[in-house]
């Protein structure tokens, strides 16, 4: 992965304030998926768990050591997390060490029946992404033949769970009536959180958008708290931030890295390079739906001014709309990961689809 250089800023002792702590953090349970969705920025498949180098000990140390800091949000994420081996673990560990709020961002194609009972029980919330309400256009972008009929159905089974549950609608090559078409579609499965984003030219998205990576591609949120440790240990000010890399928790503690220069860094440069820009343009600052974090206040779709993103309130992405400032779901889907050595399962079939 290329590492993109930063712009430089003046006002070094403003910059060193901007977004200070960590009130969010994304943590990615694996980078294998068993969709490869054509946009994905973390460009994930059944076959790229090479980077899974944390083990759940490692996970439970960053959630603790987050907690410590003063985090109470967090959101579990891949990949597709629920393709972690330990997911129910680490899922009930988040709730054991005292986070308020907990979210887990999934492609919704697998869902067990513990999983929802204890979502419902402990307050557990999910995201997921809607490409169309059509199946056969919704799996021209997972790549996967079964994957639309497979996410309906749990995220009905979610919804009647009464697990809080929100969904995005990412614009690739979809025409603006379709888009409109899916948002009616998952109103009408009583669906009340539903955003609408954009792809981004991060990962397998510089192919689709015909364009490279840079900074201002980003929702611009990140700078406030956020961070993100993806399953090799690297830690992100964004999921989709892979470029510009802060520290590894396998080599310094959480606190180093939430206080260090590198992360005061980038996010003073994005404040003021991405944030800034776009608020001064007049312009929302957008956000890069489908991953995230989420507002408590987040109007239900088809009230006043739905889907339209301003700086304290936009799509998920990056983070759920339950968290201030509004922001974004991250990427898309959740893991489950398989031993090759022990019998077939189900969520193995699903990956050989």
């Amino acid at each position: 992965m290329t590492t993109v250089g930063l712009p430089q800023v003046a006002g070094q002792a403003a910059r060193e304030s901007l977004g200070a702590g960590l009130s969010f953090l994304w943590l990615e349970l694996t980078n294998r998926c068993n969709l490869k969705c054509v946009h994905c920025y973390t460009e994930s498949g059944p076959q790229t768990g090479d980077r899974d180098l944390l083990t759940t000990d490692d996970y439970l140390s960053v959630m603790n050591q987050a907690y410590a800091l003063g985090c109470r949000k967090m959101q579990f994420i891949g990949g597709e997390p629920q393709l972690n081996r330990d997911f129910h673990r680490l899922l009930a560990a988040s709730k054991e060490i005292g986070f308020e709020f907990v979210e887990v961002f999934t492609n919704l194609t697998l869902l067990d029946e513990e999983t929802v009972r204890f979502a419902r029980s402990a307050d557990i919330r999910f995201a997921t992404s809607v490409y169309s309400d059509k199946p056969e256009a919704h799996q021209a972008i997972t790549r996967n033949g079964s994957s639309h009929a497979r996410t309906i159905k749990n995220l009905k089974r979610l919804i009647d769970s009464e697990v809080v549950t929100r969904a995005a609608v990412i614009q690739i090559d979809q025409e603006t009536a379709e888009i409109e078409s899916t948002k009616r579609f998952l109103a009408d499965l009583g669906v009340r959180h539903i955003r609408g984003s954009r792809v981004r030219a991060f990962g397998r998205g510089e192919d689709v958008m015909s364009q490279p990576t840079r900074m201002s591609e980003l929702c611009g949120h990140c700078w406030s708290g956020r961070l993100c440790v993806a399953p090799d240990g690297d830690a992100y000010p964004c999921v989709m931030a892979r470029q510009w890399p802060v520290g590894n928790v396998l080599e310094t503690p959480l606190a180093r890295i939430v206080q260090g220069s590198a992360l005061t860094e980038v996010r003073a440069t994005i404040h003021d390079t991405v944030w800034l820009t776009k608020v001064s343009a007049g312009r929302p600052a957008d956000g890069h739906a489908a991953e995230g974090q989420p507002d408590d206040d987040e109007r239900p779709y088809g009230d006043e001014g739905e889907g339209e993103p301003t700086p304290a309130e936009c799509p998920q992405s990056c983070v759920p709309d339950t968290v201030t400032p509004v922001c974004p779901q991250s990427c898309d889907p959740l893991p489950v990961v398989c031993d090759p050595t022990e019998p077939e399962t189900e969520e193995e079939r699903f990956l050989e689809e």
